[in-house]
């Protein structure tokens, strides 16, 4: 396989390919229970895609533009020029996740650009492309209001309600304001949460 490009500069262009998402702020917030489901009904190439996306709490176009030479084993780094901020940012898969990884790295198509999930005539996967396979493997689940943004808004949820602060949750999103991140955060997960925190002091 080709080396593939390091430089973010390298992706910049791909970064703002017209094919935006279309992912809502209210996407859904997902269990471990919907995720662990999807996982088992997803072929390599798409469990590899949710898997990365959720631990890693990725935005589409990031993933999408992941090449291998961005992966060193269960090792991930998302280069500025992928991300919104123009901010990189790098995490370690859990070996749960990594397997789905590694088993798709078996068989993904080489590509001269060494694209982790390759699209047509040598291009990465569009996010319209990763959009629709989000879509089908969330309805073959029976799951509704599922998109891309899901993975990330599940992630960074899950993070705060395990008591993570809104500065460490944001180490794992790449935000650089703690005011949007919070617009990520399922806000009624975190009022039922702070519903029962309310007892704790009356006994």
């Amino acid at each position: 396989m080709a080396a593939a490009p390091r430089r973010s500069a390298d992706r910049a262009l791909l970064r703002d390919r017209p094919a935006r998402s279309t992912a809502t702020k209210r996407a859904a917030v997902l269990t471990a229970d919907q995720i662990d489901a999807m996982l088992a009904a997803a072929g390599p190439r798409d469990a590899a895609l949710v898997a990365l996306m959720t631990v890693g709490a990725m935005r589409v176009g990031e993933a999408t533009l992941l090449t291998w030479g961005d992966v060193e084993g269960c090792t991930v780094e998302i280069l500025g020029g992928t991300t919104k901020t123009g901010h990189g940012r790098s995490f370690t898969l859990p070996e749960a996740a990594c397997r789905h990884l590694l088993a798709w790295r078996e068989v993904c198509p080489t590509t001269k650009r060494g694209w982790v999930f390759p699209g047509i005539a040598g291009q990465p996967l569009s996010i319209r492309g990763a959009q629709t396979a989000i879509s089908k493997l969330a309805a073959a689940c029976g799951l509704a209001g599922v998109s891309s943004h899901s993975f990330r808004r599940s992630a960074l949820t899950a993070a705060h309600q395990a008591g993570l602060s809104l500065r460490e949750v944001a180490e794992i999103s790449g935000h650089r304001s703690l005011a949007a991140l919070e617009k990520y955060l399922d806000q009624d997960a975190a009022r039922e949460k702070a519903d029962a925190a309310r007892g704790l002091l009356i006994r």
